[in-house]
């Protein structure tokens, strides 16, 4: 589990960095981005087991749980600072 924890947070800050660089206020949409990344990291690994379960194979919870992070990363800091991607 330490590579996720890493990884999606990384992804959250990346995200974060692109889209708020010259705002402000920073933390708030920073909070915003961990918090989506991970909610689109958990919706992404469920889907992502599924798949697994039914292919019988084993990368699609971290591949899709991953690419879920992204959007999940962007729509939380929609949410949470709207007027600053606007």
């Amino acid at each position: 589990m330490l590579m996720p924890a890493l990884s999606v947070t990384l992804i959250a800050l990346i995200v974060a960095a692109v889209l708020i660089r010259n705002r402000r206020p920073r933390l708030r949409p920073l909070l915003g981005a961990l918090v989506g990344a991970w909610a689109g990291f958990a919706l992404g690994a469920l889907l992502g087991v599924a798949v697994d379960v039914l292919t019988a194979n084993g990368y699609f919870l971290a591949l899709v749980g991953h690419l879920a992070a992204i959007p999940g990363a962007v729509l939380g800091i929609r949410r949470a600072a709207p007027a600053l991607t606007a």
